[in-house]
């Protein structure tokens, strides 16, 4: 079975870093997250708890919700391999 393809927006922190993590660390490998934030620079926290996922069942995306210039970008960097997004939490 595919992974479900997730987009989960405001990553660096709070619930959106905890989901990320979640569903990347799912054992069966059910789910491919994209964790999305609008400064990179705050990845840190994100990087150092999906230890293991990065590259493989978890990516870090760039994305300003609030500018269609930067959510258009994202959408197509993942629609573009992916096909679909299976889950959106925003």
């Amino acid at each position: 079975m595919d992974p479900k393809i997730v987009l989960i927006t405001d990553c660096s922190r709070g619930i959106g870093l905890a989901s990320a993590v979640h569903l990347a660390k799912d054992d069966e490998k059910r789910f491919k997250v994209y964790a999305a934030m609008r400064n990179l620079s705050t990845k840190e926290k994100l990087e150092e708890e999906a230890e293991g996922c990065l590259g493989d069942t978890l990516f870090i995306k760039q994305l300003d919700v609030c500018s269609d210039e930067s959510t258009n970008k994202t959408l197509k960097e993942i629609l573009g391999p992916e096909g679909q997004i299976d889950v959106l939490c925003e």
